[in-house]
């Protein structure tokens, strides 16, 4: 499986209105093909240079994100865990291949358990706010993936939390 170069955005949640999305300290929109419901996409939340929540998408990223924002429990689905969260949080998104065609969904939500249960080895606790994990059986490529992108998020969310917040980020 080859993954992607990161894409690594700060991610800022207002109380009302929509989110703040940032690259480099600039506003910004998410680009193709994190902007496409085409491409399988896995993407982790960290915050204070910890993973707090791995994901996949099928659909485009700002829908995604938008939908598990403002769910409020209608039809049962509450939206993100971390939806609360008032203080910069780092967003880094993945797209896979493998053989030379896109990953499917399943591979990268069998990476996605696989990144969670390595959160789990390596700080003693699953992600903060995880709440849904797809198990399946998982192949070497999965662990070699999952094990590139937890040394990824963890590296860039202390490189980030190093960083001087843009000036409209309230710390928490």
């Amino acid at each position: 499986m080859k993954l992607s170069s990161p894409q690594t955005y700060h991610l800022e949640l207002a109380d009302v209105g929509p989110y703040r999305l940032f690259m480099d300290g600039v506003t910004c929109k998410f680009i193709k093909p994190y902007s496409s419901s085409q491409w399988p996409k896995l993407y982790t939340v960290a915050a204070n240079g910890k993973l707090i929540y791995v994901g996949v998408a099928s659909q485009a990223m700002s829908s995604r994100l938008s939908l598990g924002l403002r769910a409020k429990g209608e039809g049962g689905y509450h939206g993100y865990k971390w939806k609360h969260l008032r203080h910069r949080l780092t967003l880094c998104i993945w797209t896979a291949e493998h053989k030379g065609q896109l990953a499917t969904l399943r591979d990268l939500e069998t990476v996605e358990a696989e990144v969670a249960f390595l959160c789990r080895q390596q700080s003693g606790q699953w992600p903060e706010f995880q709440h849904e994990i797809h198990f399946y059986p998982s192949l070497s490529r999965h662990r070699e993936a999952a094990m590139e992108i937890y040394s990824h998020i963890i590296n860039e969310a202390h490189n980030i939390s190093s960083q001087t917040p843009p000036a409209s980020v309230t710390e928490q």
